[in-house]
């Protein structure tokens, strides 16, 4: 069952990009925010307790990519993405999509 929660809840993530981002990106604001005060109490300079305390998370950037991969399935992911692109660059040239889609049609049918 467990397995199953777990698969449920990263579709879900992959669908609800946008409110889950700013989510993440404020938290990992925040922790970056507290790793640069310990080390501020620890007596460090401003820069160097900044430098310190991105080198503890790890990189901001990095950090994000690996939640994102746990948090997410990548296939499915990228098979929205390639979707989505697929339908923006049909929207673009409808002549094209709707000869694409007649000769599809057209394929289909006679077999």
């Amino acid at each position: 069952m467990s397995r199953l929660r777990a698969f449920l809840l990263r579709l879900g993530a992959v669908l609800r990009v946008g409110k889950r981002e700013q989510d993440f990106s404020s938290e990992i604001a925040g922790h970056l925010a507290m790793h640069i005060q310990d080390n501020l109490r620890k007596g460090m300079s401003a820069q160097a307790a900044k430098r310190e305390a991105l080198m503890k998370l790890g990189g901001v950037e990095q950090t994000k990519e690996l939640y994102r991969e746990r948090r997410s399935l990548p296939l499915l992911q990228t098979l929205f993405q390639h979707l989505t692109f697929a339908l923006r660059a049909l929207r673009k040239n409808v002549g094209f999509a709707a000869v694409a889609v007649l000769t599809l049609a057209l394929g289909i049918g006679h077999a």
